[in-house]
């Protein structure tokens, strides 16, 4: 029975294994013949980058002027000298990148600028108490009006991503540095043809021992195809490709040319902002040496990177980082590659991060802010190109750094900030009030949790900081209406009023000051020190809302005004850039000059493709402006700005602060004679932070210009057309011998008093000046 079963089943067993094996042929075959074809596809396209074929865009800073004049505590200049890795040497430098500081003089050998043609050279900068006295060659001793500073480069821009680094030849890396990386991440590397089945095996037996994936068997050559042409999303046909590109690679280039293509383009991590890619640029980035400069335990930090560039990154977690260092250095000792006794010394050394000096901060909010101006200018983004920005690095570091603190600060005084789950917020932008060159530019306290960038984009209620061009265009108007016009000793009521609704509907408005109290007749100039509401509202009503948008836009207010009187509180948007740029109008004696981040940009060949052409226009007289600016003045030495001065703020300064309706943003914007400067602080959701702009803005504000503003900081100079006169501070009319409290006043020429105070009664000498006809 058995066997006549065996007998009628086997021929149909038989068939169907047949069927199955030419099945499993096919399949094959076919799979063989789409691996093959799909091989020969991309031969024709897959290529190794070769140099720097593709260079990257850059960003420069703006180069920094050393002139007489110059003080150089002040200016930051050792600082800076060190931010672009100057040497500080005893003697007299011998070559370019070094400087020596004695309290007499600073010798500078400055580096050479092929960018802008100039050759490297020799300088000595006499000083006299801190201040450059003058400036000469050495060893001619000719004296030079000024030098510049090398720009440093901020930033770059290679295949989308935030990156910078220069092509390293195979022959140009240490030899140590190529052995670890093969004895770590492919020790058969010269043996196999792009895929190495060892490898592989060894790898699926660990795993499969431990439970889980704790090792690879991609080699090299699979992760440059990894890296140069697929996504990371880890698939088992992306494997596949990844497979066949690392065969098609090795058929096309030499092991020499892969290996210098992997070193150079693998991903190392991030600094800030910026992508890592590269050994070279791991060494700059991490440790701020060049590749033939680092220690053993350097070389090791920056191949452990390579199984997890952000896992192991000394930028974020010192802790890992050396672990996983201390991991590649035990196996280069095993395999012979170092001495035990080498061994010893890089295992027992801590882990340190030196970033590079001559790649600054890179400014993240700002160099996204210039990549869209240079779109704006050229349409894209060319590779290749160089872009020289106006930032200045060391007031950028400051003012990044005076922010995150300032914020820090005013988190630990008042503890309801750091309620709700969201991060206080705040932006800095400070500004050339002639040139509009934006010389920093932070748009937020971390890039790394918030790209939004607070400077530029986002729009927030102005508040208290448009008065002071409400009260512009009543001066502004004075000029036909005589002593009749407002002036600053004009008198206006503080006290409750009614007007239309502020929303254009129907009903009525009460404007009320922050502090809800009233302080009856006051003057302009103390209205506006004390940034009182219901002084700007009847100011408002009598030049008009034709009039004042018309002056806020000249002065680049260029967001929607409401159609009522409650633009004199700024109930309307603006950026602080947008604000930052109108104050600078009024430092600028009324010229208002259109804000940028770039100067200009050369192409790969380092011609000129585009510069700023100069964008300015009069926006208001001199003289209205000088008025201005002289209460803005009070509100540092009387008014709500008062506090500048025990921060550590002195010189000649004008400033506003800015609280809006429920307490949702603080802001102070200060300028001189030649720095603008912009402070917000405020919740991206608009809850309020229950401060105003003097506890909120203010404090950090004033860090920064006691940083940035010299001491001796030179007055604004009066405009033709201004007169000063001695008035009474309580009636605004001309001061006589018997008033208590005179000051000296400024108007434009034809609107000053011409009545004495009627309150104290004049004395015999204004008796002979009013029948004489002298003021």
């Amino acid at each position: 029975m058995d066997t006549k079963v065996i007998r009628q089943v086997s021929p149909r067993w038989g068939w169907w294994l047949w069927r199955t094996l030419v099945a499993l042929g096919a399949v094959a075959a076919l799979g063989i013949a789409a691996i093959t074809g799909y091989g020969l596809l991309i031969s024709a396209t897959v290529t190794l980058p070769r140099g720097d074929e593709h260079p990257p865009l850059l960003i420069y800073s703006a180069p920094f002027m050393i002139a007489p004049g110059l003080h150089v505590t002040q200016a930051g200049l050792i600082d800076r000298l060190r931010q672009l890795g100057y040497r500080s040497v005893r003697a007299s430098p011998r070559s370019a990148g070094e400087y020596a500081a004695t309290a007499d003089s600073i010798e500078i050998f400055l580096r050479a600028q092929p960018e802008s043609r100039i050759p490297a050279q020799l300088v000595r900068l006499s000083l006299a108490g801190g201040t450059i006295r003058e400036l000469r060659t050495i060893p001619d001793g000719q004296p030079l009006p000024w030098v510049f500073l090398e720009p440093a480069v901020m930033s770059g821009l290679r295949d989308g991503t935030k990156q910078v680094r220069e092509w390293i030849s195979l022959d140009q890396m240490p030899p140590l540095l190529i052995q670890m990386v093969l004895a770590i991440e492919d020790r058969r590397f010269f043996s196999h043809h792009g895929i190495d089945p060892l490898a592989i095996g060894r790898a699926l037996w660990v795993n499969l021992l431990h439970g889980s994936v704790v090792q690879g068997g991609s080699t090299l050559t699979q992760q440059l195809a990894k890296t140069l042409y697929y996504s990371p999303q880890r698939t088992m046909s992306r494997k596949l490709k990844e497979l066949v590109a690392a065969v098609v690679l090795e058929l096309k280039y030499s092991k020499r040319e892969i290996l210098e293509s992997y070193l150079n383009e693998i991903y190392l991590g991030q600094f800030g902002s910026v992508s890592i890619y590269g050994v070279g640029e791991a060494a700059r980035r991490y440790f701020g040496k060049n590749l033939d400069e680092l220690s053993v335990e350097e070389m090791a930090t920056i191949v452990g990177l390579i199984k997890g560039p952000n896992s192991y990154s000394p930028a974020r977690s010192l802790a890992q980082a050396t672990e996983r260092r201390n991991v590649v250095l035990r196996r280069l000792r095993e395999q012979g590659i170092v001495s035990e006794e080498v061994w010893a010394k890089a295992f027992h050394r801590p882990v340190k991060i030196i970033p590079s000096r001559d790649i600054v901060g890179d400014a993240p909010h700002a160099v996204d802010c210039i990549l869209r101006e240079v779109e704006q200018a050229l349409g894209d983004l060319p590779e290749g190109i160089k872009i020289f920005s106006t930032l200045d690095p060391w007031v950028q570091q400051t003012a990044e750094q005076v922010l995150r603190e300032g914020l820090d600060q005013l988190e630990v005084t008042y503890p309801w900030l750091k309620e709700g789950g969201q991060l206080l917020e705040g932006a800095v932008v400070v500004l050339e009030a002639k040139t509009g060159r934006v010389r920093a530019m932070v748009g937020g306290r971390d890039y790394r949790k918030s790209q939004f960038n607070r400077a530029v984009q986002a729009f927030r209620s102005a508040g208290s900081l448009l008065k002071p061009f409400v009260y512009l265009a009543g001066f502004e108007a004075a000029r036909a209406q005589g002593p009749a016009g407002l002036t600053p000793a004009t008198l206006l009521n503080d006290e409750p009023v009614t007007l239309g609704s502020k929303d254009g509907k129907a009903g009525s408005w009460s404007p009320q000051n922050y502090d809800r109290r009233y302080r009856g007749a006051v003057t302009v100039r103390a209205a506006l020190e004390q940034s009182l509401n219901i002084p700007a509202v009847l100011v408002a009503q009598r030049v008009g809302l034709a009039r004042l948008v018309t002056v806020l836009g000249a002065f680049g207010i260029a967001t929607p005004q409401p159609p009522n009187l409650s633009i004199a509180l700024g109930s309307s948007s603006v950026s602080l850039l947008e604000v930052a740029s109108a104050y600078g109008g009024l430092a600028n004696g009324g010229m208002v000059v259109r804000p940028s981040v770039i100067s200009r940009i050369d192409d790969a060949n380092g011609e000129m493709v585009w510069s700023k052409a100069a964008d300015r226009r009069q926006a208001a007289s001199p003289q209205g402006t000088y008025l201005i600016t002289s209460l803005l003045k009070g509100v540092l030495e009387r008014g709500t700005g008062v506090g500048a001065r025990s921060l550590g703020v002195s010189g000649a300064v004008a400033g506003k602060t800015g609280t809006t309706d429920g307490y949702r943003d603080a802001w102070f914007v200060g300028y001189t004679t030649d720095l603008v400067i912009g402070v917000w602080v405020g919740f991206d959701d608009e809850r309020p932070i229950k401060l105003t702009g003097a506890q909120a803005a203010l404090p950090v504000w004033s860090r920064l210009a006691a940083r940035l503003i010299p001491p001796d900081q030179p007055d604004f100079p009066m405009p033709e057309g201004v007169v000063e006169r001695r008035i009474d501070s309580h009636t605004g009319q001309l001061a006589t011998a018997q008033c208590p409290e005179p000051i000296t006043e400024v108007f434009i020429a034809g609107t000053e008093p011409t009545v004495y105070c009627e309150v104290h009664g004049e004395g015999l000498w204004e008796w002979v000046k009013r029948t004489w006809g002298w003021f």
